[in-house]
């Protein structure tokens, strides 16, 4: 009888050390699956070039396509930006628009606060170039709204750098430029403004991020 109770404590000995055994191997494949998943690298740390060019939203983990769809925007009446646009020569868009870009997450590491958006705008000889850049990466900015639910909507970048182009030409931005050009330009960015504000910011492409089966792990515009 001694022996048989002897035998058995000796069996589950045994039983536990290979469970032991098992476990200890699982949590060892689990510590090199997780050691060769693919690094979380947010948008900000690309090139700001790339992230609205080039980047594949679909490379981009679930947490970071969360973060840039949570937006703040809110609707403005299109007729109202228009007559405001006109009656102000510009003055009124350029710091209502301004201010949008503080109702949206950053993609890029250059993308501008409000403060910085209305400010350069400002800076002499400077705002030639700002005016184009604030206008795009604005635009680009609220495409990506669209793209993070798989919407082939866009900002009307086009129109916007046609305007920006006939701005800086003299005369001919203060007589057609600001009150023709900017005008339709500026009434048809806050139409694509309001569709993107009727996007809930919980609700985006949730997806499985592409997973790459062979090779490193390389985003466009990740440093090395």
């Amino acid at each position: 009888m001694y022996r048989d109770d002897k035998e058995a404590l000796q069996a589950r000995a045994d039983s536990a050390t290979r469970e032991a055994d098992l476990l200890r191997r699982e949590n060892d494949a689990m510590r090199r699956a997780v050691a060769a998943k693919p690094a979380y690298i947010p948008t900000l740390a690309l090139r700001p070039e790339l992230v609205y060019a080039q980047l594949n939203l679909r490379t981009l983990p679930l947490p970071e396509r969360a973060r840039l769809a949570n937006h703040t925007l809110t609707p403005f009446p299109v007729w109202a930006v228009g007559i405001l646009n006109l009656v102000t020569l510009g003055l009124f868009s350029l710091i209502h628009f301004g201010l949008v870009h503080d109702r949206l997450p950053r993609a890029a590491s250059d993308d501008p606060s409000a403060s910085k958006a209305i400010g350069c705008q400002f800076i002499p000889f400077y705002n030639y170039y700002w005016i184009f850049f604030n206008a795009l990466r604005l635009s680009d900015r609220i495409t990506l709204q669209f793209r993070l639910r798989g919407m082939t909507t866009t900002a009307p970048r086009g129109l916007l750098l046609a305007a920006c182009v006939v701005t800086v030409i003299p005369y001919v931005g203060l007589l057609i430029g600001i009150p023709i050009v900017w005008t339709i330009a500026a009434c048809m960015l806050q139409s694509s403004i309001n569709q993107a504000a009727a996007l809930s910011p919980n609700d985006w492409d949730a997806m499985e991020p592409v997973e790459y089966t062979s090779g490193p792990y390389v985003v466009p515009g990740a440093p090395n």
